[in-house]
């Protein structure tokens, strides 16, 4: 009968939980960085295919520190900071997205485009490239 004698199986293990330990912390942040940085620049062309006037939300689109959300370590990407009427880059790419209906202040109705969606759509495998990269990189030790 044939005998199998195998060694290193404690020094296999004890590497694979680093690792794993490793991705739950630093890598995954790495990750996220990563495919945070490409959606970014998505938003950013979306913007100035689709809605370029004054350039104000296209410039101020950015991600968020990484935070926990309820599915673990995320970051969010949208136009950040306000223009000169105190009015949210993020509510006017909301405005924009989404769409608004006439009021009777004057405001005329504006047909949503979806651009965030096409964004995210275009970028998606790029996202997931940068996310690869990053994670290939974290393995190999060149952080």
């Amino acid at each position: 009968m044939a005998r199998l004698r195998v060694s290193g199986l404690d020094e296999l293990e004890a590497r694979l939980k680093s690792l794993e330990a490793g991705l739950r912390g630093v890598a995954e942040v790495k990750m996220l960085k990563a495919g945070a940085a490409v959606l970014v620049e998505a938003w950013q062309g979306e913007i100035q295919e689709k809605h370029h006037l004054t350039g104000e939300m296209q410039r101020n689109v950015g991600m968020t520190d990484v935070h926990t959300g309820k599915d673990g370590l995320e970051i969010s990407v949208y136009p950040q900071g306000t223009d000169n009427h105190r009015i949210t880059n993020a509510q006017k790419a909301y405005i924009l997205h989404h769409g608004r209906v006439a009021t009777h202040k004057g405001k005329k109705a504006i047909k949503g485009d979806k651009f965030v969606t096409a964004a995210e759509k275009k970028a998606k495998p790029a996202v997931y490239a940068a996310m690869q990269q990053a994670l290939n990189e974290y393995i190999s030790g060149k952080e």
